[in-house]
Protein backbone atom coordinates (compact mmCIF):
# COMPACT_ATOMS: atom_id res chain seq x y z
CA UNK A 1 0.00 0.00 0.00
CA UNK A 2 2.75 2.47 0.42
CA UNK A 3 4.91 1.49 -2.24
CA UNK A 4 1.76 2.42 -4.39
CA UNK A 5 1.10 5.66 -2.41
CA UNK A 6 4.38 6.56 -2.95
CA UNK A 7 4.77 5.73 -6.73
CA UNK A 8 1.28 7.82 -7.30
CA UNK A 9 3.01 10.83 -5.51
CA UNK A 10 6.18 10.45 -7.72
CA UNK A 11 4.18 9.71 -11.06
CA UNK A 12 2.02 13.28 -9.71
CA UNK A 13 5.01 15.05 -9.11
CA UNK A 14 6.44 13.92 -12.75
CA UNK A 15 3.45 14.72 -14.38
CA UNK A 16 3.97 18.43 -12.84
CA UNK A 17 7.03 19.07 -14.48
CA UNK A 18 6.93 20.31 -18.23
CA UNK A 19 9.20 20.45 -20.66
CA UNK A 20 9.43 23.87 -21.05
CA UNK A 21 10.71 24.74 -17.69
CA UNK A 22 14.15 26.10 -17.27
CA UNK A 23 16.55 24.54 -15.35
CA UNK A 24 18.99 26.41 -13.72
CA UNK A 25 22.25 25.64 -13.94
CA UNK A 26 25.65 26.23 -12.01
CA UNK A 27 28.13 27.65 -14.27
CA UNK A 28 31.24 25.86 -14.71
CA UNK A 29 34.21 27.65 -13.68
CA UNK A 30 38.26 27.68 -13.24
CA UNK A 31 37.72 28.70 -9.41
CA UNK A 32 35.09 27.16 -7.48
CA UNK A 33 33.55 29.26 -4.92
CA UNK A 34 31.68 28.32 -1.91
CA UNK A 35 28.18 28.80 -3.36
CA UNK A 36 29.08 26.43 -6.05
CA UNK A 37 30.81 23.88 -3.67
CA UNK A 38 27.11 23.95 -1.69
CA UNK A 39 25.56 22.88 -4.61
CA UNK A 40 27.48 20.06 -5.64
CA UNK A 41 26.20 16.46 -5.47
CA UNK A 42 29.79 14.65 -4.45
CA UNK A 43 32.59 17.70 -3.69
CA UNK A 44 35.65 16.72 -4.80
CA UNK A 45 39.22 16.73 -3.67
CA UNK A 46 40.19 19.91 -4.49
CA UNK A 47 36.64 21.40 -3.05
CA UNK A 48 37.96 20.08 0.08
CA UNK A 49 41.25 21.56 0.12
CA UNK A 50 40.04 24.75 -0.77
CA UNK A 51 37.70 24.55 1.54
CA UNK A 52 39.92 24.04 4.41
CA UNK A 53 42.37 26.55 3.27
CA UNK A 54 40.17 29.31 3.12
CA UNK A 55 38.88 28.24 6.41
CA UNK A 56 42.79 28.50 8.06
CA UNK A 57 42.99 31.78 6.10
CA UNK A 58 40.28 33.39 7.35
CA UNK A 59 40.96 32.24 11.40
CA UNK A 60 44.30 34.32 10.61
CA UNK A 61 46.50 30.33 10.18
CA UNK A 62 47.53 32.02 6.88
CA UNK A 63 48.13 35.33 5.27
CA UNK A 64 44.93 37.41 4.76
CA UNK A 65 46.04 38.67 1.13
CA UNK A 66 46.36 34.69 0.12
CA UNK A 67 44.14 34.24 -2.68
CA UNK A 68 43.08 30.47 -2.03
CA UNK A 69 40.00 30.74 -4.66
CA UNK A 70 42.72 30.91 -7.77
CA UNK A 71 45.21 28.66 -6.28
CA UNK A 72 46.01 26.08 -8.23
CA UNK A 73 45.49 21.85 -7.07
CA UNK A 74 49.09 21.96 -6.75
CA UNK A 75 49.40 25.00 -4.36
CA UNK A 76 46.66 24.11 -1.91
CA UNK A 77 48.01 20.84 -1.32
CA UNK A 78 51.52 22.46 -0.55
CA UNK A 79 49.91 25.25 1.97
CA UNK A 80 47.34 22.30 3.36
CA UNK A 81 50.60 20.21 3.76
CA UNK A 82 52.46 23.16 5.79
CA UNK A 83 50.14 23.28 7.95
CA UNK A 84 49.90 19.44 8.96
CA UNK A 85 46.38 19.18 7.70
CA UNK A 86 46.59 16.56 4.88
CA UNK A 87 49.69 13.87 4.76
CA UNK A 88 52.13 14.48 2.36
CA UNK A 89 51.94 10.85 1.27
CA UNK A 90 48.65 11.38 -0.01
CA UNK A 91 48.26 11.42 -3.91
CA UNK A 92 44.75 12.60 -4.44
CA UNK A 93 43.60 14.02 -8.09
CA UNK A 94 41.93 17.53 -7.82
CA UNK A 95 38.62 16.06 -9.55
CA UNK A 96 38.68 12.63 -7.49
CA UNK A 97 35.25 12.55 -5.05
CA UNK A 98 36.31 13.37 -1.61
CA UNK A 99 35.30 10.73 1.13
CA UNK A 100 34.32 11.16 4.19
CA UNK A 101 37.61 9.74 6.28
CA UNK A 102 39.33 12.31 4.13
CA UNK A 103 37.65 15.54 5.79
CA UNK A 104 37.58 13.70 9.04
CA UNK A 105 41.21 13.30 8.73
CA UNK A 106 41.67 17.06 7.57
CA UNK A 107 39.27 18.14 10.32
CA UNK A 108 40.83 16.42 13.07
CA UNK A 109 44.35 17.61 11.98
CA UNK A 110 42.55 20.80 12.00
CA UNK A 111 41.25 21.21 15.44
CA UNK A 112 44.29 19.67 16.74
CA UNK A 113 43.02 16.41 17.92
CA UNK A 114 45.51 14.01 19.56
CA UNK A 115 45.37 10.35 19.13
CA UNK A 116 44.74 8.09 21.75
CA UNK A 117 47.74 5.96 23.08
CA UNK A 118 48.43 3.09 20.24
CA UNK A 119 47.70 5.66 17.42
CA UNK A 120 50.29 7.80 19.18
CA UNK A 121 52.65 5.51 18.45
CA UNK A 122 52.00 4.97 14.89
CA UNK A 123 50.43 8.15 13.79
CA UNK A 124 46.73 9.26 13.22
CA UNK A 125 44.81 7.64 10.57
CA UNK A 126 41.80 8.53 8.48
CA UNK A 127 39.81 5.72 9.88
CA UNK A 128 40.46 6.94 13.87
CA UNK A 129 40.31 10.17 12.92
CA UNK A 130 36.73 9.27 11.29
CA UNK A 131 35.78 7.80 14.26
CA UNK A 132 36.86 10.48 16.61
CA UNK A 133 34.69 12.81 14.06
CA UNK A 134 31.39 10.98 14.65
CA UNK A 135 31.82 10.70 18.19
CA UNK A 136 32.70 14.42 18.77
CA UNK A 137 29.58 14.87 16.15
CA UNK A 138 31.40 17.65 13.56
CA UNK A 139 30.72 14.59 11.15
CA UNK A 140 27.28 12.69 10.68
CA UNK A 141 27.12 8.85 11.04
CA UNK A 142 28.18 6.90 7.89
CA UNK A 143 30.75 5.42 6.21
CA UNK A 144 34.35 6.24 5.89
CA UNK A 145 34.54 5.20 2.64
CA UNK A 146 31.34 7.06 1.10
CA UNK A 147 31.25 10.29 -0.39
CA UNK A 148 30.80 13.87 1.19
CA UNK A 149 28.01 16.44 -0.56
CA UNK A 150 29.03 19.86 -0.78
CA UNK A 151 26.84 21.10 1.75
CA UNK A 152 28.17 18.29 4.50
CA UNK A 153 31.80 19.63 3.26
CA UNK A 154 30.76 23.01 4.36
CA UNK A 155 28.80 21.69 7.34
CA UNK A 156 31.62 20.50 8.89
CA UNK A 157 34.12 23.59 7.99
CA UNK A 158 31.03 25.60 9.69
CA UNK A 159 31.30 23.19 12.98
CA UNK A 160 34.85 23.99 13.39
CA UNK A 161 34.49 27.14 12.90
CA UNK A 162 32.35 27.37 15.38
CA UNK A 163 34.41 25.46 17.50
CA UNK A 164 37.59 27.35 16.91
CA UNK A 165 36.08 30.75 17.21
CA UNK A 166 32.88 30.65 19.12
CA UNK A 167 31.71 34.27 19.20
CA UNK A 168 33.49 35.32 16.01
CA UNK A 169 32.70 38.89 16.61
CA UNK A 170 28.81 38.62 17.67
CA UNK A 171 27.53 41.75 19.13
CA UNK A 172 24.51 40.89 21.55
CA UNK A 173 22.30 43.65 22.40
CA UNK A 174 20.94 44.24 25.95
CA UNK A 175 17.63 42.82 24.82
CA UNK A 176 19.24 39.72 23.10
CA UNK A 177 21.56 38.62 26.39
CA UNK A 178 18.59 38.64 28.54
Amino acid sequence: MRFGLTMLFVFLACLSIRADDSVLTVPEADDPTIAMVADRVVATVEDGYRVFLVLARDQGRLDDNLDVERMAFEELREHLVALCLISARWNYDPGQCLRRDVVAYMSASYLGIRPGLLTGLFGMTRRYAHREMQFRQYIAPGSPRSFVTGSELLSVATRISICVEPHQNVTLDDDEIH
